[in-house]
C-alpha cells in the first residue's frame, strides 16, 4: 500500500471512528500532539483529551438519522463508505495533507458540511481545521444561471 493510500485509509478511518462514538479509535489515530481549529469560531482545540471530552459532552450527542446515500473517496483508489452520522463525500490529497468533506447528520435531523484540511505527522493526524456549513435552499434570484445537484441537497432533503 503506497503512503497515500495508508493516509485515505486513516482519514477514512477516523472519520468511521468518529461515527461510530469509537472514542479510544478516534484517540488512537490522532497525533500525541493533536490540534484542530475550528475558524468559523475561532476555537482551538489542544490535545487528544480536550477534543474527546467535546465530543463525550456534545449537546444532544453525535449520532443521527441514517444518511442512505452512498459516497465516494475520491483520490488513487476509489472506496465506497456508508455511516449515519459522519458521511465521507470526498477525501483527495497527497503525502502528508489531505481534505475531506463530511456529510454531517445531527440528533436534531439537521444536516451539514463539514470541509477539513488534514495534516499527517508520524501516521498519525496532526493537525486539522474544520469549516462547517448548514444545508441551505437556493435563492430564486439566480435560478436563471444555476442548476440543482440533485447528490449534494438542500435544507428541504
Amino acid at each position: 500500500m503506497s503512503t497515500d493510500e495508508n493516509a485515505r485509509d486513516l482519514i477514512g478511518r477516523y472519520v468511521q471512528a468518529l461515527h461510530d462514538g469509537d472514542w479510544d479509535a478516534i484517540t488512537a489515530i490522532q497525533h500525541p500532539d493533536f490540534v484542530e481549529d475550528y475558524p468559523q469560531s475561532g476555537e482551538r482545540i489542544r490535545g487528544r483529551k480536550n477534543f474527546r471530552s467535546i465530543l463525550e459532552n456534545y449537546p444532544g450527542g453525535l449520532v443521527g438519522e441514517a444518511d442512505n446515500s452512498t459516497d465516494r473517496v475520491i483520490g488513487g483508489e476509489d472506496r465506497w463508505m456508508i455511516s449515519p452520522a459522519f458521511t465521507m463525500v470526498r477525501l483527495s490529497g497527497a503525502n502528508d495533507m489531505h481534505t475531506a468533506i463530511v456529510k454531517l447528520r445531527y440528533a436534531d435531523g439537521s444536516t451539514w458540511y463539514m470541509v477539513a484540511l488534514y495534516e499527517l505527522r508520524d501516521g498519525r493526524i496532526f493537525r486539522a481545521t474544520s469549516y462547517f456549513a448548514p444545508l441551505f435552499d437556493p435563492p430564486p434570484w439566480r435560478s436563471e444561471w444555476v442548476e440543482l445537484n440533485a447528490d449534494a441537497g438542500t435544507s428541504r432533503s
